[in-house]
């Protein structure tokens, strides 16, 4: 089994990132080591959170940068550098995973492919009640477990009908996609570079990635109906007509696409 280092993306969200953080003591023997890549959070979030993980019995690291505009890019880049381990799994900090789920990713590791996942998205009732609750193994097993199945396995199905079609060459390189969760071998993540810091701002850097992981040769393998994951509720602050109007996207449908972005893990 790899070394494996979860990547924690954060930004202010104390509460949800305690929820995944204890969400993670049931799967602490699957992995070995988590980073919390920080996209500038306030010091006063900064010293609470760091009191915070104290409290925790597996290694945790806080890899700190500084606010200027949303730069999770950036943050995520800076989470794969401080990784020790050769596997890395990516996270948001609402995310609460339910055991089993990151053995899962262990499992499917292969150089060469990513592991993609989804989550069941709890809604804002249940996730307040959540967040106050003990999180325990059978609350997070009854939270998914009471969420329809239909919308994940019509993913599942999706992302595995696009991956034969890629693999037929009847499909170009922006189908199938790594968002949510997923999981990749660091290594390969090299190769492309990671993620492109050109992207500031919400948005089309998780689908950036995927269509040059595709362009490079990389096979996408779905977890989407068995690593069980739960989103926890919380108010937006964008709107879909925020990211459509946003540079993201002009950048995210450029012509010219290469598989290694310039501006990623290293630069010229």
């Amino acid at each position: 089994m790899p070394h494996i280092s979860i990547i924690i993306s954060f930004y202010e969200r104390l509460s949800h990132l305690r929820c995944c953080l204890d969400s993670l003591v049931f799967s602490k023997n699957d992995f070995s080591e988590v980073i919390i890549a920080d996209d500038g959070s306030s010091p006063a979030t900064v010293e609470q959170l760091r009191e915070h993980l104290k409290k925790y019995h597996y290694p945790i690291r806080h890899i700190w940068q500084p606010k200027d505009g949303f730069r999770l890019a950036a943050s995520r880049n800076n989470g794969i550098r401080a990784a020790q381990g050769d596997y890395l799994i990516f996270l948001d900090c609402d995310f609460a995973v339910v055991p089993g789920a990151i053995s899962q990713h262990a499992r499917a590791a292969k150089p060469g492919r990513y592991v993609a996942g989804l989550c069941k998205y709890l809604p804002q009732a249940e996730t307040e009640h959540f967040m106050q609750a003990e999180i325990t193994p059978e609350l997070l097993t009854t939270h998914y477990h009471n969420l329809p199945e239909h919308p994940i396995r019509r993913e599942h199905f999706k992302f595995n009908k696009y991956a034969l079609l890629r693999a037929l060459r009847l499909v170009g390189p922006h189908k199938p996609q790594c968002s949510s969760h997923f999981s990749i071998y660091k290594q390969d993540l090299e190769f492309v570079n990671g993620y492109d810091e050109n992207f500031v701002g919400w948005g089309g850097e998780d689908e950036d990635l995927s269509v040059r992981l595709n362009m490079a040769g990389f096979s996408g393998h779905s977890l989407i109906t068995t690593a069980k994951v739960l989103h926890l509720w919380h108010r937006h602050e964008l709107k879909t007509a925020d990211w459509r109007e946003g540079a993201n996207v002009a950048y995210l449908k450029r012509k010219q696409i290469c598989y290694r972005c310039a501006n990623g893990l290293a630069r010229p």
